[in-house]
Parts: C-alpha cells; sequence; structure tokens
C-alpha cells in the first residue's frame, strides 16, 4: 500500500515512474532512469507452492544497480535484513542465527538458504544499505532497528516516511461505540496473539483480520477478514484498538487508523507508528505525508 500510493503521489507531482519486478517477470535497468528504488528486494511468499526464495532479483542484476546507479533503498517491513517470517529475533540479530537450523528442510527450501548465518551478515544485504544515496525507513523504530542490524553509519542518509492515510475515511464520527477492545490485522504470534488471548479472553474483544496456520483462535468475537473500506467503520464502534506485538512492527499503520477514528489505544513500547515524534491522532500531522516524502526525494535528485 504505501508503495503504490508513493508511486501516485510522485506521478501526480510530474514524475515518470516505471517499474521492474520479479514476479512479472519484468526484469529490466532503466539506463536513463535519474533515480533507482530499492524496494522490498529480498521479499517473497513464506510458501513452498510460492517457489519462495527460488524466484527472486539475481545478484547481477542487483549490483548492476547498486555499483552503477544512483539508488535509494525503501523498506515497508524487515525483509531486506531477514529472510525468515515475522523477524523472530526482534532486531537482536547475531552472525548464527538460532532460528535457522539444518532441520528444518522445509524452511531451508522456500529460503533457498541451508546455512545458520544470519542474512542481515550477506555482503550484498549490507551493500544495499551503505551504497545507497539514502535509506529510507517507514518509522523512526524501523530505521533503528534496521541500521543496528546492518550497521549503517549515524551520518547515512536516511528518510523517514510518514503514515499515509486517508484521513477522509479515517475519522472519529464521535458515535455511540459499543466494542470494549479490538484488534485488526494478522491473528499471530509475531503481531502478539498469546499476549492478546492472556489479558483480552474474559473481555469484550472483537478480533478482525487473517489467522495464521499456526494459531487457534478460541477467545473472543471473530469478525472475520473485512474489507479495507469496512475498518473505518469497526473502529468506530471501538473504545480501545489493541495492539502487543513481539517483534519490532515497522510501522502498524492500523494503529493510525485506529487513533485518527477516535479509540483509546493499548500498545506496548514495539510499535513504530508511536516512535513518531507527534500526535498521531492529530489528522493534521499527516495529511501531506506523500507530498513531504516527495519534497525530500527531490533535493536528493538535484
Amino acid at each position: 500500500m504505501v508503495n503504490r500510493q508513493l508511486i501516485d503521489v510522485g506521478r501526480s507531482r510530474g514524475h515518470q515512474i516505471s517499474t521492474t519486478s520479479v514476479r512479472n517477470r519484468k526484469l529490466e535497468i532503466q539506463e536513463d532512469a535519474d533515480l533507482y528504488m530499492l524496494a522490498d528486494i529480498f521479499n517473497f511468499p513464506h510458501t513452498i507452492k510460492s517457489r519462495g526464495n527460488w524466484l527472486k532479483f539475481s545478484e547481477k542484476f542487483l549490483n548492476e544497480v547498486m555499483l552503477n546507479k544512483p539508488f535509494v533503498h525503501l523498506n515497508n517491513a524487515y525483509s531486506d535484513i531477514c529472510n525468515l517470517g515475522y523477524l523472530p529475533c526482534s532486531g537482536k540479530s547475531e552472525e548464527i542465527c538460532k532460528f535457522k537450523s539444518g532441520s528444518k528442510i522445509r524452511q531451508n527450501l522456500i529460503n533457498r538458504d541451508f546455512s545458520t548465518n544470519c542474512f542481515s551478515y550477506r555482503d550484498i544485504v549490507r551493500q544495499s544499505y551503505l551504497k545507497s544515496v539514502a535509506n529510507i525507513f517507514v518509522s523512526p523504530l524501523q530505521r533503528e532497528v534496521i541500521s543496528k542490524s546492518v550497521s549503517i553509519p549515524e551520518n547515512h542518509k536516511s528518510l523517514i516516511v510518514n503514515p499515509i492515510i486517508n484521513t477522509n475515511d479515517f475519522k472519529n464520527h464521535n458515535s455511540e461505540r459499543d466494542i470494549d477492545f479490538l484488534f485488526v490485522g494478522v491473528l499471530s504470534e509475531a503481531k502478539g496473539y498469546f499476549e492478546l488471548r492472556e489479558k483480552f479472553r474474559d473481555k469484550n474483544i472483537h478480533l478482525v483480520g487473517d489467522i495464521h496456520p499456526d494459531i487457534k483462535l478460541d477467545f473472543g468475537t471473530y469478525l472475520g477478514k473485512l474489507s479495507y473500506s469496512e475498518i473505518p467503520l469497526i473502529m468506530n464502534r471501538a473504545k480501545n484498538f489493541v495492539y502487543l506485538p513481539r517483534w519490532p512492527e515497522p510501522q502498524g499503520r492500523v494503529v493510525v487508523e485506529a487513533a485518527l477514528s477516535g479509540c483509546k489505544l493499548i500498545t506496548n513500547e514495539n510499535v513504530g507508528a508511536l516512535s513518531f515524534p507527534y500526535d498521531i491522532s492529530d489528522p493534521r500531522n499527516i495529511e501531506k505525508s506523500g507530498e513531504l516524502f516527495w519534497q525530500e526525494l527531490e533535493e536528493l535528485m538535484k
């Protein structure tokens, strides 16, 4: 969603933007481009059917950009420093990863990785950050976690994308609220399912979103996976929005959406959205996020 919205804003400002991706087999170098953006270049589905990391950008292709072109590196999550799902170490990376093993055949096949080494220690991973004109993050917390993992110098240029959310959709309707507690997102270990279950299993909590295959949901009122257009309505019914992730949530736009919708937030220190130095419930702070991002990027292109 972030990538798409940034592209839309960029085009509205008169930029010509072309995309190159793995999954539609559109792999080409735009020789005359003023700037390249590497966005989640190591991101892939963690399933056998998808062929996981067997379909990916080749190191030859990436090096052609990183060694010969001006580029910025955008991170929506942590796939560019970790090839496991949901950053199991929560950013406390070590050269030998305790979550990898030669006995995890399925995981190793999907990842095309049969070593126990931390992905963030690979040379091409580090070069994708160290050779960039700037690294782009979706929260100060995410910048801190990634910078530490790949040893990015403090003086290396970085940009932070403020939450890009339609404040006309997500706003407080000042209507009656009949839901005491609400969670929206993937019900998974990384998103805090087990702490959520422990603290709210006997309370009036409503749950919205996909259920991870490893989870057996046995509490609360499950509303299924709602369409995005329905989320503002359900948030305006909730008094409290609960989000207690185990991993350092890159941004957690759903938390910003809940705050804009008038929910009281029950969270922890792992929510990237709360690391911004402003009130995320105030729409004035995020109304022009896309425009501000492009203004900063245009300065880099001069």
